[in-house]
């Protein structure tokens, strides 16, 4: 199963989607940096608001791989369900 994490980019601060900071730089360039380094990926620009000027806003994400706990309990109950002898059988 994939399970998405969303960041956004506002200046120098990187926010979760719900707005807590995650991490604040001293320059925008090393938040670019760090963002790239943990794998997250540009996905959406939102550009200043005419009204308002100022900085553009940044979405990135990312995804996360979770193993499914029941494939390897099956692979080795399959395994033990096979008694020795015919393992021996079968190679002979």
């Amino acid at each position: 199963m994939v399970r998405w994490e969303h960041l956004y980019l506002l200046g120098t601060m990187v926010f979760t989607i719900a707005g807590d900071v995650v991490r604040d730089f001293d320059e925008e360039y090393d938040a670019w940096n760090w963002l790239e380094q943990e794998g997250w990926g540009l996905v959406a620009i939102e550009p200043p608001d005419p009204i308002k000027p100022g900085i553009c806003k940044y979405y990135f994400k990312r995804q996360r791989l979770q193993p499914p706990a029941t494939t390897a309990t099956r692979t080795t109950d399959g395994m033990r369900a096979v008694p020795n002898g015919e393992q021996r059988r079968r190679r002979l």
